[in-house]
């Protein structure tokens, strides 16, 4: 494998989350597009365009929410936090990531067991059990869980190391 191609399979790994949730939006787009196309123009809709965009967009939010986590791209109110001094403000990253990481934890939990009680239902018209789409739940909040972890152990590692680079919130 040459190393540009090696480089750029590296890359898509280490955002494969992201990759995926695009990779599904445009699904969403293109079936949704679609099923609008022959509705207008040949009165006919596909009968499984609507669960199956639902389906995709349902991965899409939960895996971009996870992106965004991983990437601190969720809004957040720091005015008060970024007055406080370096020491202090870590301490309060490393405290939120902390209620972060606890919440996430229990909704995975929570989400486990709503997947597993739905196990016996299925998708209307495509007759899929409704585990593959409640299991983006738990792929969403477990790769948030992930990424507060590792948010928790690099607040650790600012408050134990200070003079290294600035912890982002």
């Amino acid at each position: 494998m040459s190393p540009t191609l090696n480089g750029k399979v590296k890359q898509i790994l280490k955002n494969l989350d992201v990759v995926v949730a695009g990779t599904l939006f445009a699904i969403t787009m293109v079936i949704v597009v679609i099923n609008v196309f022959t509705r207008y123009f040949a009165n006919y809709i596909i009968p499984w365009g609507e669960e199956m965009a639902t389906s995709c967009f349902v991965y899409t939010v939960f895996l971009g929410a996870a992106w965004g986590l991983r990437t601190h791209q969720h809004v957040g109110v720091d005015l008060l936090v970024e007055k406080l001094p370096a020491g202090a403000r870590r301490v309060v990253h490393l405290i939120t990531d902390l209620i972060i990481l606890l919440l996430n934890c229990y909704i995975t939990y929570l989400s486990v067991q709503f997947t597993w009680s739905s196990r016996i239902k299925t998708m209307p018209i495509m007759k899929i059990s409704s585990v593959w789409l409640n299991s983006a739940l738990i792929l969403g909040f477990g790769l948030m869980a992930i990424y507060s972890l590792i948010n928790c152990v690099n607040d650790v590692k600012g408050i134990a190391h200070p003079e290294g680079k600035e912890v982002q919130s």
